[in-house]
């Protein structure tokens, strides 16, 4: 059983000649865990995720939520959704918008109070549960909205670009928050910050002009799509670089100005590992590094977008 599935979904604007795919055919297979859902601005993201939760109509195709119709009474309950830009109740206190956000997620009034009395407190907000929502900074609105998203339990978050409206030290607490999360419940989270998925999720979907593009761990990826160079770093660089020169198995090599270290771009990299632990050997250097760079997300991203 997948968390979240769908086959073919699709969503076409207008009709006619001002027809618009908005976008088209995705095939998604969510696991357990933390999934991030990846593309540029304008890609469809937000889009698929608005049928996902049934907020829009789906044009063609289907999707599922633990198997249960995408927009159905029995697949929201399931759900915990964080949109984009949050809309909440600003004449509204902390503490009264959670109880009704419980209410409507089908908690009893003294069950609702409970729970969102829990929440304040785990997302250090109980000192303001009574302040009126206007009054709330933005880091504290994004955190109250993730509150509510998670009152009534949910099983599934789906959460669209989540850090957008937050500096950089909420960004850096409200991906902890995720990843914490990430070990009780399923997360599918959207964002276009790729550094930010990196550090929060274990498998990727990249969309690009409404189409999926690429479904994988990110683990896998960085497997694929390792650079051709390598970095050594020892006590004696520049002794061993002039060796190095010698190999004929070795394309370029060259002390980088920024680090310090040797990098190698090698004809051969698997007689490159063979050879170099001899050198070392052989020259009694210590070694404190000699690895193959690997890609960023966003490099990997890049190379397909």
């Amino acid at each position: 059983m997948f968390e979240i599935w769908s086959k073919d979904l699709t969503k076409i604007y207008e009709k006619g000649e001002r027809a618009f795919e908005a976008v088209s055919k995705i095939n998604l297979c969510v696991e357990p865990g933390i999934h991030g859902f990846l593309g540029p601005n304008g890609a469809g993201k937000t889009t698929v995720i608005n049928m996902l939760v049934g907020a829009l109509s789906i044009t063609y195709g289907e999707a599922e939520i633990r198997e249960k119709k995408a927009g159905s009474v029995t697949a929201r309950k399931l759900i915990g959704f964080l949109p984009q830009d949050p809309v909440l109740y600003k004449n509204m206190s902390g503490e009264k918008y959670l109880i009704y956000m419980g209410r409507l997620g089908g908690l009893k009034r003294k069950e609702a109070k409970r729970k969102a009395q829990e929440l304040l407190q785990d997302f250090d907000l109980l000192g303001d549960r009574n302040k009126k929502l206007r009054k709330y900074s933005g880091g504290m609105r994004q955190k109250i909205a993730l509150a509510g998203a998670l009152i009534h339990d949910p099983e599934i978050l789906i959460l669209d670009e989540p850090t957008t409206n937050l500096d950089a030290v909420g960004r850096a607490v409200f991906i902890e928050k995720i990843k914490d999360l990430g070990k009780k419940k399923s997360i599918f989270v959207s964002s276009h910050v790729l550094s930010e998925i990196e550090q929060m999720c274990e498998d990727i979907t990249i969309i690009s002009m409404g189409k999926i593009i690429l479904t994988d761990s990110i683990k896998n990826l960085k497997k694929k799509f390792l650079e051709n160079v390598f970095i050594l770093d020892t006590n004696m660089n520049e002794k061993l670089l002039e060796q190095i020169k010698q190999e004929e198995f070795v394309s370029n090599t060259w002390i980088d100005d920024r680090d310090g270290k040797i990098r190698i771009i090698p004809k051969d990299p698997v007689k490159l590992r063979e050879t170099m632990s001899k050198i070392i050997f052989e020259n009694k250097a210590e070694l404190y590094r000699f690895d193959q760079i690997e890609l960023s997300l966003q490099n990997i991203f890049l190379k397909f977008v």
